[in-house]
């Protein structure tokens, strides 16, 4: 991940970067240090990409709420943390669609979950690439109900389009894996996106574009028990 730390205080900024490196690793994770509003508003005219910014809210120059306003211009998705003294100030932050605040002095264990949600949030946004009519065409990978062996084929199934590759199951499976999580293999046909599940019984699965799906037989309880924790870790 690229992570913008933006604090005018050079003590706090450091510290979060320690904390976010020690964390992940710095194989694992790059993090650009910022000392004021502009200098990160700078960045993005200049076409920097990043995929989160900790921003601080009470700054000399651009104070954080005004920096995010500005950020917004170039990036209406980016994940926003603001890090604060002052929690009181965070209704405004709905403002500009904050993905977390975190209170100063940062508590480790705060920063690892805003960050473990922070890491759920980009692999939900991950694009999947499928050849369709032949053009290469990209699809939210979290829009993806279902995948469907089909022959020597795979059948790749979102609410409004289904394109059909040719490809192994096993490549099918491996390539979502690498972007997301929450698939299960209910069949050795069918591999589902649990979120898109409405309703689960012992033999088949209701998903949430109206069809059926079968679950082969035994795999009725392991296929529960997977939907429950998807629902546990993501809300749903």
């Amino acid at each position: 991940m690229r992570i913008a730390v933006v604090d005018d205080e050079r003590v706090f900024r450091q510290a979060i970067v320690d904390q976010i490196t020690s964390l992940y690793g710095r194989e694992n994770v790059s993090c650009f240090l910022f000392s004021d509003g502009n200098e990160l508003v700078r960045s993005f005219e200049n076409g920097f990409q990043l995929d989160a910014v900790f921003l601080d809210i009470e700054m000399k120059e651009l104070d954080g709420m005004s920096t995010a306003k500005l950020v917004r211009k170039y990036s209406k998705d980016i994940p926003i943390i603001f890090t604060t003294s002052h929690t009181e100030m965070a209704l405004e932050g709905y403002e500009v669609d904050a993905f977390r605040f975190l209170a100063k002095p940062i508590d480790e264990s705060k920063l690892r979950q805003a960050l473990s949600d922070l890491e759920k949030k980009l692999k939900v946004e991950e694009k999947i690439v499928l050849r369709k009519d032949g053009e290469d065409v990209i699809f939210p990978v979290s829009d993806l109900i279902y995948a469907e062996a089909s022959n020597n084929s795979v059948r790749f199934v979102f609410p409004e389009n289904e394109v059909e590759q040719r490809m192994r199951f096993s490549e099918a499976m491996t390539l979502i894996d690498s972007l997301t999580e929450g698939f299960f293999k209910i069949h050795r046909s069918y591999y589902i996106h649990l979120g898109h599940v409405v309703k689960m019984g012992t033999t088949d699965v209701l998903m949430d574009n109206g069809e059926t799906l079968p679950i082969a037989r035994g795999m009725g309880a392991d296929a529960k028990k997977k939907l429950l924790e998807y629902i546990r870790s993501n809300g749903r």
